[in-house]
């Protein structure tokens, strides 16, 4: 079977919480295997670490933008499905405040929902009848997020941020039993605040280490339900509720640790390890629960940087690897997840510092088993990434 989507995500595992959790990043992130929080550039953005933002020049403008296309082939015991997605993935911006500061913002999605069940079977409570039922969702959350980094000396950034969750949840289920159908539209809304820090640290001029704490939030959540009922082709209207409160979504703390080293000045090697507490939220969801998951990330990039003159020795290759053991656990098997990533910084020449980013990760995502689907994942990024000096003071003859 073969089917094409227009949701932004397309994975049955977006059925589970707030949705399948954004795979994209900014610049050139995507293709380090999700890795750098050690990372800190005067010319490049890097939203893993508000620290970073303390490298940015002065009067420096620092812009990135981004889109996503996924080619999702799924497979559980009986069937097989291939869909294709595409996606905003973020714009970001930053300006350098002083010598030592500098303040960015940026917008992106921070989960996807899209899911089609159909054919879900049951028994009607209190006598023999059965009912069948198709259940549609779609929508997500998006993350709008405030960053300041400051430089405290040669060593040491700090940065905090803020973060602004907020967006919807859409469920329609359409029930049928003997010919008569119920409709069933479930609209959650969900907002909230979440804050983070960042630190950096240059142990020597090879060796950079690094730390980012997110701490956990409670994202308020409020819903409208409309219940129709049709009986002979006729429509009649049995609940209309709208903003009834419902119970809020809780965030995990998330612990991340990095390092960044530099081989004979050509190639860099990052690595962080994360861990996301989510045993400590006690969220539970009726198909599954929520367990502590532990990601690593590994990233390498090779730049030749022999001849500033030279374009091809501008450019950036890249390679990097991620996995993860998974948050969610269904049927008592845990959803993990591993990818191989890859991408190429290309220079935009008469720009100075920007770059035309590009990557490709394959990975898989969850087993096949009674409960589980085995998804084969093609995500592919492109962002602009640029920048530029702002308030130049020009000298003429």
């Amino acid at each position: 079977m073969f089917s094409q989507s227009n949701n932004q995500t397309s994975s049955p595992y977006s059925l589970f919480g707030l949705g399948r959790l954004n795979e994209a990043g900014v610049g050139k992130t995507n293709a380090l295997g999700k890795s750098g929080i050690a990372f800190s550039s005067e010319t490049e953005l890097n939203n893993l670490n508000p620290a970073s933002y303390a490298g940015i020049f002065k009067n420096s403008f620092l812009f990135d933008i981004g889109i996503k296309g996924e080619k999702n082939n799924m497979a559980t015991i009986d069937d097989q499905k291939s869909t294709t997605t595409y996606n905003f993935s973020n714009i970001s911006m930053a300006i350098g405040l002083t010598d030592k500061s500098a303040i960015g913002f940026s917008l992106s999605p921070y989960s996807d929902v899209g899911y089609f069940l159909q054919g879900v079977t049951g028994s009607v409570e209190g006598n023999a009848d059965t009912y069948s039922s198709d259940i549609e969702g779609s929508g997500g959350l998006n993350n709008a997020m405030l960053t300041y980094g400051r430089k405290f000396n040669n060593k040491l950034n700090l940065g905090v941020n803020a973060s602004y969750y907020f967006g919807n949840i859409e469920e329609t289920e359409v029930i049928t039993i003997n010919n008569d159908y119920l409709s069933i539209n479930e609209k959650s809304y969900y907002r909230g605040i979440r804050f983070g820090v960042g630190a950096q640290y240059k142990v020597n001029e090879k060796l950079d280490i690094a730390s980012v704490i997110n701490l956990p939030v409670s994202l308020s959540g409020k819903q409208d339900r409309l219940v129709n009922k049709i009986v002979d082709y006729y429509s009649a209207e049995v609940e209309d509720i709208g903003g009834r409160s419902i119970s809020s979504f809780k965030l995990p703390l998330e612990f991340t640790i990095g390092a960044k080293y530099v081989f004979a000045d050509v190639l860099t090697v990052n690595a962080d390890y994360k861990r996301s507490f989510w045993n400590a939220t006690d969220m539970e969801d009726n198909l599954g629960s929520f367990t502590d998951q532990d990601f690593i990330g590994v990233g390498f990039e090779y730049f030749r940087n022999k001849n500033r003159y030279s374009y091809f020795d501008q450019v950036r290759y890249r390679l990097g690897f991620n996995a993860d053991n998974g948050y969610l656990e269904v049927g008592g098997a845990r959803v993990k997840n591993v990818a191989f990533t890859s991408g190429i910084g290309l220079p935009i020449r008469g720009s100075g510092n920007s770059f035309l980013n590009l990557s490709y990760s394959y990975g898989q995502r969850g087993v096949i088993t009674t409960t589980l689907t085995e998804e084969k994942y093609h995500l592919f990024t492109v962002n602009i990434s640029l920048s530029d000096i702002w308030f130049k003071k020009r000298k003429y003859d």
